[in-house]
């Protein structure tokens, strides 16, 4: 398979598995940006921190790593790109109703 087709491009909500081959992290990590969409994405191996680093250049709102969707109401929720706007489940979603405004006034007498 390979990254032009449809289902490797578009963001199926579905029990689907693309599997693209690739030769290293680098190009591994291309493949899984080249996308319009960032949602959710997961990383999977051994040694944490190589396996930590590559999660964290994935653009995407949720990665998972050696595991999925672990659930949490604590963790925020949104993706990157076209997959959403802001978060949701946290703090940061309440503040994304917020419009802040300045208000100086000048008191009389002073």
């Amino acid at each position: 398979m390979s990254n032009d087709l449809a289902i490797a491009r578009e963001e199926v909500f579905g029990p689907v598995l693309v599997v693209i081959p690739y030769t290293d992290p680098d190009e591994a990590v291309a493949i899984a940006n080249d996308s319009d969409y960032g949602l959710v994405g997961g990383v999977s191996g051994n040694g944490l921190d190589h396996i930590t680093r590559i999660a964290d250049r994935l653009e995407a709102g949720q990665i998972f790593v050696n595991e999925w969707f672990l659930p949490g109401i604590e963790a925020p929720f949104g993706g990157f790109k076209m997959s959403g706007f802001g978060r949701e489940k946290v703090a940061a979603a309440v503040e994304s109703y917020y419009q802040l405004k300045n208000v100086g006034i000048k008191r009389p007498g002073r």
